[in-house]
């Protein structure tokens, strides 16, 4: 129990707040050296956040030949043809002679179909007469189901119970026949069930680990009408790709045409709405190697209601003349050595395509780079020649209390600054940054140096070593030689250029950072980088100090309510002998 200055009459609260406070000067001060190592660990991780964007951007941009060494490809009309040009091309020039025929893609415009639209349902479109069901559509309850597939085999939850004669599902949009269980040999689109719902494919079938089986099975309560369709193309080595579906009687026009263009199959689908059909096209445009066309369809929805294969127009090949050879593609966008040429419209007139460097957008990409370094120097300098302020601890709780937002504020402002001041870690490493960009690199070419290419540093010793750039020179430089620039960044013959040489002062800046501030390269705990390990012995001298203050506050505690007992016990003895000599006056 602690007694409180009720005999003594001594505020012995604001004693003890005022003893304790001078008890834990010590902490406080620990706590203050905890935050500004917080602090400049903030700083350290701050810098090599900047750094790291910069090593990034420069293997992006500087260390790409194809950003580098980009060309631009001007056409004579470009509404006949256009192009693009890979930097490995060089200068190269093509004429299109005459553009005989584009690519197209083979295309099924199936019959008219009266008073339909995108909302009406399949039902509507003739499908049943009366209470019969029109061929082609059966009663039942569709299934769908995902069983894993392995070593040949995959397990259903039960053997199915098929609604139509024909036994067949749909295994991710492909269709399999269902065969005897008995039949020793199946081919690659067969598929035996036993009698616990195992499936068994032929050997050497590849499917991927998880298959989506659909099928229709019996059901005597279901009102369901369902069909099959199926859409093939073929591509041009011949290769076919089927899409199977059931579709439900009530299911919208739109609903088919949504299915069909998320299909593998790869085709484009709409309705047309002022001839009243279905189109459906190839998403690839040319002609295919399969004798049987680039697009069939299978099943009657398909076939006789919407009539698609009525009337399929096959995709034919691009056949243009370019440098005088007549040849074939089989998309209007191809490549051709190099260049990326795209046809536009037929001409029997010439067009010509000429590459040549693209000289802004090089440009561009070094002034960026040169940005980028100038502005990650500048902050660093900045941090290296901040002020510090001596008399500007980092603040208490208690001490934030005591002052406005603002007056916190600018306290912390100077509390923060100059912590990194003159750091010789930080010092060095931009010192080989610099060391790096001034070196001459052993080239083929006549270009060795970034004064070569209108690139120096400030004369201003303030900048620190900044860099400027001469852009009259520079892209003189690019037009003349864009390899010669392209080999001072990246070296050639085995010889490390600017680029490599600044990423490699990068890393090893980020690494030494790393170390000593964490948060990268694996140094994450407290224990791997040295101001977690100096954080984590302030933290345990803290707690030491905190337990030796609950003790010491105790014994403050039981000092006074000592004193506090004592003085009460004179008062009773007082008031005792007062009584006793005049107790009877």
């Amino acid at each position: 129990m602690r007694l409180s200055g009720l005999s003594s009459g001594l505020d012995i609260d604001q004693m003890m707040k005022d003893l304790m406070r001078a008890e834990r000067m010590p902490v406080n001060k620990l706590e203050k050296q905890r935050t500004e190592l917080g602090w400049k660990m903030d700083a350290y991780r701050e810098i090599n956040v900047k750094m790291q964007a910069l090593h990034s951007s420069i293997f992006d941009t500087l260390m790409r030949s194809s950003v580098m060494k980009k060309r631009t490809v001007a056409s004579s009309d470009p509404n006949i043809a256009t192009a693009t040009a890979s930097s490995s091309l060089g200068n190269a020039n093509y004429t299109l002679n005459e553009v005989k025929q584009l690519a197209t893609a083979a295309t099924a415009k199936g019959k008219e179909l009266k008073g339909i639209n995108e909302n009406s349902s399949l039902s509507e479109l003739g499908i049943s007469s009366g209470s019969k069901i029109e061929e082609g559509w059966v009663t039942g309850k569709l299934v769908r189901e995902t069983a894993e597939f392995k070593e040949g085999k995959a397990q259903l939850k039960e053997k199915p119970e098929f609604a139509h004669d024909e036994q067949l599902l749909l295994i991710n949009g492909k269709t399999y026949q269902v065969v005897d269980a008995d039949k020793e040999t199946i081919e690659s689109n067969q598929v035996k069930i036993n009698e616990n719902g195992e499936m068994t494919f032929a050997e050497g079938v590849k499917l991927p680990a998880r298959l989506q089986v659909e099928y229709i099975q019996e059901d005597s309560t279901s009102k369901e009408r369902y069909t099959k369709s199926t859409v093939s193309t073929v591509n041009a080595q011949g290769e076919t790709t089927e899409s199977s579906f059931f579709f439900k009687d009530t299911d919208k026009i739109s609903t088919v045409i949504t299915q069909m263009r998320s299909a593998d199959a790869g085709v484009n689908v709409f309705f047309d709405e002022f001839n009243q059909s279905f189109v459906v096209s190839k998403q690839e445009t040319g002609q295919s190697a399969n004798n049987m066309g680039d697009l069939f369809f299978e099943g009657h929805l398909f076939n006789q209601t919407l009539g698609l294969n009525e009337n399929v127009i096959e995709g034919k090949n691009a056949i243009f003349t370019v440098n005088g050879v007549e040849t074939q593609r089989a998309s209007n966008t191809f490549n051709l050595s190099g260049m990326t040429i795209t046809l536009k419209n037929e001409s029997t007139q010439p067009i010509s395509l000429n590459a040549t460097t693209n000289v802004e957008d090089i440009f561009d990409t070094v002034l960026a780079f040169v940005e980028e370094y100038n502005e990650l120097v500048d902050f660093v300098n900045g941090k290296l020649g901040e002020p510090y302020y001596r008399d500007y601890d980092p603040l208490t709780t208690e001490e934030r209390d005591s002052l406005s937002d603002i007056e916190a504020e600018r306290w912390e402002e100077k509390a923060q600054s100059g912590l990194l001041r003159n750091d010789v870690m930080l010092q060095g490493t931009f010192n080989q940054m610099r060391q790096s960009l001034y070196q001459t690199i052993n080239s083929n070419g006549t270009i060795g140096h970034l004064v070569d290419i209108g690139i120096t540093t400030s004369k201003d010793y303030m900048d620190g070593g900044k860099l400027e750039v001469n852009a009259d020179k520079l892209r003189q430089a690019i037009e003349e030689d864009v390899d010669g620039v392209f080999s001072l960044f990246n070296g050639s013959d085995g010889n490390p250029g600017l680029a490599q040489n600044l990423r490699t002062n990068l890393q090893q800046g980020m690494s030494s950072i790393a170390r000593r501030a964490g948060g990268s390269e694996g140094y994450h705990e407290q224990h791997q980088f040295a101001i977690g390990q100096q954080t984590k012995a302030i933290d345990d001298r803290i707690s030491d100090f905190e337990r030796r203050l609950e003790q010491k506050e105790a014994r403050y505690w039981r000092q006074f309510t000592a004193m506090e007992r004592a003085m009460q016990m004179a008062n009773q003895q007082s008031e005792s002998l007062f009584n006793l000599l005049y107790g009877n006056n």
